[in-house]
């Protein structure tokens, strides 16, 4: 996968949401797991991109930073602006958080990777079962478009992996 083609795949995330939000404000509910977990991971992984983008000296690891601080933005907005509110950081996540924080230099890029990693895959838990129920509400359109962005995400994430070592 090219960069321009992964560029033109998480951008389109983004001129989605727009819409999603205005199905969003007409769609007001409380949590749910869906939200609450999709939530947790978007605001941690949302926390470490911005790190990363001050942190790191890595232009890969800087770009993907952009896009993923950029996108869980954007996710974030949609699922709040259902009504929803985010949930605590929990403490095994909060510890997470704190390791990257002290990590430095190629082993804070080699932290940051699989923390990406691992949360894209965890996000998968929440969206794959959501995207696939009926009525279609904004939740599951949410869903159904973070799977294929989250599978985009993970082909990224092991090829940076892999030039970074």
């Amino acid at each position: 996968m090219t960069r321009r083609n992964a560029l033109i795949g998480i951008s389109g995330s983004l001129l989605a949401a727009p819409a999603l939000v205005s199905s969003a404000l007409a769609d007001n509910h409380d949590s749910t797991v869906y939200t609450d977990g999709t939530l947790i991971i978007s605001q941690l992984s949302l926390a470490i991109s911005k790190m990363a983008i001050t942190k790191t000296k890595n232009p890969l690891v800087r770009q993907f930073a952009v896009l993923e601080s950029e996108e869980q933005t954007a996710v974030s907005y949609v699922i709040e602006s259902t009504g929803v509110k985010p949930p605590p950081r929990p403490d095994d996540l909060e510890k997470d958080y704190q390791a990257l924080l002290a990590a430095e230099g190629e082993e804070f890029d080699r932290q940051y990777i699989q923390a990406e990693i691992h949360g894209h895959e965890k996000l998968l838990t929440y969206q794959e079962p959501e995207s696939g129920k009926k009525p279609v509400n904004v939740d599951v359109a949410t869903a159904q478009i973070l799977v294929a962005f989250i599978h985009t995400h993970l082909t990224m994430l092991a090829e940076i992996r892999k030039q970074i070592g």
